[in-house]
């Protein structure tokens, strides 16, 4: 059993005060504890949309339609701008992305098919490990959209709520696009299911190789920094109960489209180096 993290009192007073409603905004000093968490989170969110953006590039060109092609292209802008607005909000907090970026390689990917990480970390970067791995086909083009989409915007969702006020407006219209985005996802998936048997079953062992890999994005529900980002107001639900809400809406919608969700075991996940 995981041993409750230990705060300090002055952590602790940090979290009545948010409790009751405190928040900060730009240009206002910021107590080091939130702020170094408050960044942790912005890191892992600007790398994940920066990644994920060179990701999706190449199906601008591989896509299966012209209209398939401008959408693509849309969502491709997309998640490079919610990397800016998220890199401007670092800035603001006195880091450099540029420089980070010019570092780290934020387009590299896993040529193996099938291979699943874990919960493991491959680069000096801060993005969520599934955009480490390559989307080889259409159908992980729309399993991206219908899973990772839809668990960023849950995720997403909370922040509509941060004790930080900027992130909370930036969100605003980032959260909108994810929406957009995990809709194209659904379209996709009823018509690869629905098109034909060949077409359903690829999608089904897509789906197969891609269940754990996003389920993992929601990280150990051992960990002992569940609570933490609740207590500082940057989020309103542990990442455990984002989860079970994104796994109720993914099995209801699989049912519809005569998919199978397949089973996750998290005790089996490749664990984070040490």
């Amino acid at each position: 059993m995981t041993t409750a993290r230990e705060y300090t009192e002055e952590q602790k007073a940090l979290f009545a005060d948010i409790k009751n409603g405190k928040t900060f905004d730009k240009g206002e000093e910021l107590p080091e504890f939130y702020k170094k968490h408050l960044k942790n989170l912005l890191w892992m969110q600007g790398d994940s949309e920066y990644s994920g953006s060179l990701g999706y590039a190449p199906w601008i060109e591989k896509a299966p339609t012209l209209q398939e092609k401008v959408i693509v292209a849309q969502i491709v802008k997309d998640e490079m701008r919610h990397a800016s607005v998220i890199y401007k909000l670092l800035e603001d907090l006195g880091e450099d992305p540029s420089s980070h970026i010019e570092k780290v390689d934020l387009g590299y990917k896993l040529e193996e098919d099938d291979i699943n990480i874990g919960f493991k970390r491959l680069k000096d970067d801060y993005r969520v490990n599934i955009f480490y791995y390559n989307i080889k086909h259409w159908t992980d083009f729309i399993l991206f959209n219908f899973l990772m989409d839809r668990a960023a915007g849950h995720q997403l969702e909370d922040t509509l709520k941060s004790s930080y006020l900027p992130w909370k407006k930036g969100i605003e219209g980032i959260y909108k696009e994810e929406v957009m985005h995990l809709t194209h996802g659904d379209k996709w998936v009823k018509i690869l299911a629905l098109r034909s048997e060949e077409d359903k079953a690829f999608l089904q062992e897509r789906l197969n190789i891609w269940w754990p890999r996003v389920m993992n994005v929601f990280g150990s529900t051992k960990g002992r920094t569940n609570d933490l980002y609740v207590n500082l107001g940057l989020k309103a639900r542990t990442n455990a109960e984002v989860r079970d809400v994104f796994v109720k809406e993914i099995h209801e919608l699989c049912a519809k489209f005569g998919l199978v969700v397949p089973e996750y075991k998290e005790e089996d996940q490749p664990k984070r180096d040490s």
